[in-house]
């Protein structure tokens, strides 16, 4: 899981489909004689034209990833690293048109495929109500000297940095993820109290599901994996770079 592979070939393959797919819903569009295959061609598009968006930013940040290896990086302490809101607008509107166009243009489809296409589209009108209206997404990564918070929604918990043994690159449902290990769940500090039970609830799930006692889609908080590891094992690693965390960056003040 620490290891960072280039593209593999179900990478390209994926990647070669989506774009003649593409390239033929662009030739039916300009060379179609009738409103029914210019739809087909739309539909055709707007569908792998995602997935094909989709495939290059695999293979993209697989080669970024394999570059990344060994980066030595430095935090900033007491800064939260929130989810970007933005992010799930830009989701849910692609949803949402992705979803309309294919409601729209595939009128000879067959009604399940009407149905998924609405499902698609009403998930991504759910996501852009929940993102403006602020419900997602939620919490936050902060360093600081004392150890590694991870906040969620209604509590947060403190790893101490000597309790980290461990944290590895790899994914979920293809999406980027950093693994996190702890010694043990009995020195993790939890806020609120009230909450602590309902947490260790949370964290054993994770421990079970994948092995690890967290994980995060560190896309969703613009941060690239490796990064984000090199910064934990650097400082669960080395007591002394930990105080770091603790100083505070000041803009010099302006003269004049």
């Amino acid at each position: 899981m620490n290891r960072y592979p280039l593209p593999g070939f179900r990478d390209w393959a994926l990647f070669a489909i989506g774009l003649m797919f593409v390239v033929l819903g662009f030739f039916v569009l300009i060379a179609g004689r009738d409103s029914d295959a210019r739809n087909i061609a739309i539909v055709g598009i707007t569908f792998f034209g995602s997935c094909l968006f989709v495939f290059t930013r695999t293979i993209l940040r697989k080669f970024r990833y394999r570059k990344l290896a060994g980066i030595d990086v430095r935090i900033v302490g007491g800064v939260p690293v929130r989810p970007s809101k933005w992010r799930v607008v830009a989701l849910g509107g692609w949803l949402l048109a992705l979803g309309i166009i294919l409601l729209v243009f595939a009128t000879k489809a067959p009604l399940l495929i009407s149905l998924m296409s609405a499902v698609v589209a009403g998930a991504g009108l759910l996501l852009l109500v929940a993102a403006l209206l602020g419900f997602i997404p939620q919490g936050y990564l902060q360093f600081d000297p004392e150890g590694f918070t991870v906040a969620y929604r209604g509590w947060r918990v403190q790893l101490p940095w000597d309790q980290i043994t461990g944290a590895g690159v790899g994914a979920t449902a293809d999406n980027p993820a950093l693994f996190v290990s702890v010694h043990d769940q009995g020195e993790l500090r939890i806020e609120p109290q009230s909450a602590r039970t309902q947490a260790l609830r949370s964290i054993a799930r994770t421990k079970k599901m994948v092995g690890w006692d967290f994980y995060f889609l560190t896309e969703q908080y613009g941060l690239d994996a490796p990064v984000l590891q090199a910064a934990i094992m650097r400082y669960a690693n080395d007591a002394a770079e930990r105080a770091s965390l603790g100083q505070r960056v000041l803009a010099a003040p302006k003269s004049g």
